[in-house]
């Protein structure tokens, strides 16, 4: 990151930002805020125009209240602290990962948007174009196939780590955790940050099979160092890895999946917990006879689409395609089997 002093309004205006929103339960004094962040007071004057910024913003997300001859400042969102990372070193990085993911969390959206837009008009030329380049980077980097992400305090340490190994193009040593509990330290080769129902994913290739890619579970990993060993990308494998996401089947699916038309019955009181939690992009529902919705999409037909089906059990009918109903058909068969023993 940029450190030149005249370069380092946006940044120092960020770490405020973050700071009073990571202990938005607190209020704090201008110098209270500079002894945390381990700002020198020649910066008062600095921090003064950055906390009045900050208030200024229209929504009222940061409050200036004054008690006994004393001015606090208190974050007052609350709803926002889940996306506020504190071992974010890299105070441009963060705004970037904070300005992808606005749109998933309606309440801090519009906070987001009008503080990137303060913070970049206040750049220099300089710092906008670095700011600029981390946008490029990562923008199509950072993909959804569900909904909002459950972030855990692990995220602050490791996220960062892996952003920067995209944006670099550098391989990490990650310390992983896999489905059966066994811990392994590999090279991996990490392409995107997929986020899925209430998850986030590594999108990796893998480095035997080029033309693979695989997902590691973030709240899985241990540890991520940054290597100097840097890797060329396959634009067939990205565009490929694309297509698995916008199709469903990157975790559970084909390499090439291939896209059928799904049609299921639901009861009607289920519509809302569906629109809620919707299984893909391209999921529609509209009304059916009698006291029914039904649901139509276009995704790879897989064991993890079957296993979304099973989470409703009877409430949910699958009209089409036939392969679909079939693998339902012997889970159910293999259920029979189970309980009647």
């Amino acid at each position: 990151m940029i450190k030149n002093e005249e370069e380092t309004r946006g940044a120092r205006l960020l770490r405020i930002f973050v700071f009073l929103m990571s202990h938005y339960n607190n209020r704090y004094t201008i110098p209270e805020i500079m002894h945390f962040l381990s700002l020198e007071p020649e910066h008062l004057r600095n921090v003064q125009r950055d906390l009045q910024a900050l208030v200024s913003i229209e929504g009222k997300y940061v409050k200036r209240t004054q008690e006994f001859g004393k001015v606090y400042y208190q974050a007052v969102l609350e709803k926002a602290r889940k996306i506020i990372f504190n071992e974010f070193n890299d105070s441009f990085l963060h705004f970037v990962f904070l300005k992808r993911i606005a749109n998933i969390y309606p309440a801090t959206a519009s906070l987001i948007e009008n503080l990137t837009e303060k913070i970049q008009n206040d750049l220099p030329k300089k710092e906008q174009d670095f700011l600029k380049k981390y946008f490029n980077d990562l923008n199509n980097r950072i993909l959804f196939m569900g909904t909002q992400p459950d972030f855990d305090e692990n995220v602050g340490k490791i996220l960062p780590v892996i952003l920067m190994a995209i944006c670099k193009k550098q391989k990490l040593q990650i310390t992983y955790t896999d489905n059966f509990g066994n811990r392994s330290e590999k090279k991996r080769v990490p392409l995107m940050v997929v986020v899925h129902q209430g998850e986030i994913y590594i999108a990796c290739v893998s480095e035997n099979h080029p033309d693979r890619t695989y997902a590691l579970k973030l709240r899985r990993i241990e540890s991520a160092k940054l290597l100097r060993e840097s890797f060329i990308e396959n634009p067939k494998v990205l565009e490929a890895l694309r297509k698995r996401i916008r199709l469903g089947s990157f975790l559970l699916g084909e390499q090439n999946p291939k896209a059928e038309k799904v049609v299921l019955y639901f009861p009607n009181y289920l519509k809302n917990i569906l629109k809620e939690k919707p299984y893909h992009p391209s999921m529609k529902i509209t009304s059916a006879p009698g006291d029914e919705i039904c649901v139509t999409m276009k995704v790879e037909i897989n064991e993890q689409l079957k296993q979304w089906v099973l989470f409703y059990g009877n409430n949910a009918t699958v009209e089409k395609p036939k392969i679909l109903r079939e693998m339902l058909l012997d889970t159910a068969k293999e259920l029979v089997k189970r309980y009647e023993r």
